[in-house]
């Protein structure tokens, strides 16, 4: 065999046995997660190469079709496509059932069965930061993350969680789930530029920014300036090389930031266990991840 050859195959670990894995969504081209899934499969010995895959709205369903024969190692679900990719599988789990929301699926045996980890990697990654058991809570976005958020943070005990997302269908579905999945009846909606918002951000503990609003350089900030609160704790979804917007501001004011790479890691985390059974190698992911991003740890 050509050295130079051999030589490749030994760096990259691809050959005829390789199995595909992904991240599927629209845009594609900011994530991370390739660098951080295929450091855990590299750790683990396992021949699988994990790629991002530009999926628009309209080829969802023909992509799903045609991967299928592929039999994939696993799958990241990620924006626009939580929630559009449910009825393309073959069954839910609780967590993805109760949550509305894919970000993980499982294929085995022929059958893809969605997970939502994305509460798990929020919460994971909020532990040492504050607890959010008794937090009064304003989400910006009810979307397939904004979900994942509302519910795990119900589910840990939040006081009280108030939603800002402007499609109303998508807003009355979040409360209306919370309510009769869960049981918890502490969440209420304000509309953008409200009286009751800016009662609610003067209240809360902990702001969650889970709107894509920060993925595109000239994208809005998803609140007036003025209305950001001081010394509290603001979380965006959104990551990048460096601060988004948002958090640039919030930092100004005083608080305490935990940019979205921090959930990302712990939801891939989880996402790998599911698909290998075996222990993700959480601090070599986020090393990975932080060298592959240009980031920091804050």
């Amino acid at each position: 065999m050509n050295k130079r050859i051999a030589s490749q195959r030994e760096k990259t670990g691809i050959n005829g046995h390789t199995r595909l894995a992904g991240v599927v969504g629209w845009p594609i081209g900011h994530t991370l997660s390739p660098a951080m899934q295929n450091a855990a499969f590299r750790h683990h010995g396992l021949n699988v190469a994990y790629l991002p895959l530009g999926v628009s709205p309209a080829g969802l369903a023909a992509f799903c079709r045609g991967l299928r024969p592929l039999e994939p190692a696993g799958l990241n679900i990620t924006v626009p496509h939580k929630e559009a990719v449910i009825p393309l599988l073959d069954g839910l789990a609780a967590s993805a059932s109760v949550m509305g929301a894919v970000n993980t699926v499982v294929c085995r045996a022929g059958r893809w069965i969605g997970h939502n980890t994305d509460g798990f990697g929020f919460l994971a990654s909020l532990k040492g930061i504050l607890a959010p058991q008794g937090l009064q809570v304003v989400l910006l976005g009810g979307g397939g993350a904004g979900r994942a958020v509302a519910f795990s943070l119900a589910q840990a005990g939040a006081a009280r969680i108030t939603l800002v997302e402007p499609d109303s269908g998508r807003r009355n579905r979040l409360i209306r789930d919370l309510k009769q999945r869960l049981g918890y009846s502490a969440v209420v909606a304000a509309r953008p530029g409200t009286a009751e918002l800016r009662s609610a951000l003067d209240r809360c503990a902990l702001l969650v920014q889970a709107t894509p609003l920060g993925l595109q350089a000239r994208d809005p900030l998803p609140l007036p300036e003025p209305w950001m609160p001081e010394g509290i704790c603001v979380y965006d979804l959104v990551y990048g090389r460096q601060l988004t917007p948002f958090l640039r501001l919030a930092k100004r004011r005083r608080n305490r930031v935990v940019p979205g790479w921090k959930m990302l890691l712990g939801q891939g985390a989880e996402a790998f266990r599911l698909w290998t059974g075996k222990q993700p190698p959480v601090k070599l992911m986020q090393e990975a991840l932080l060298s592959a991003g240009g980031l920091k740890e804050i």
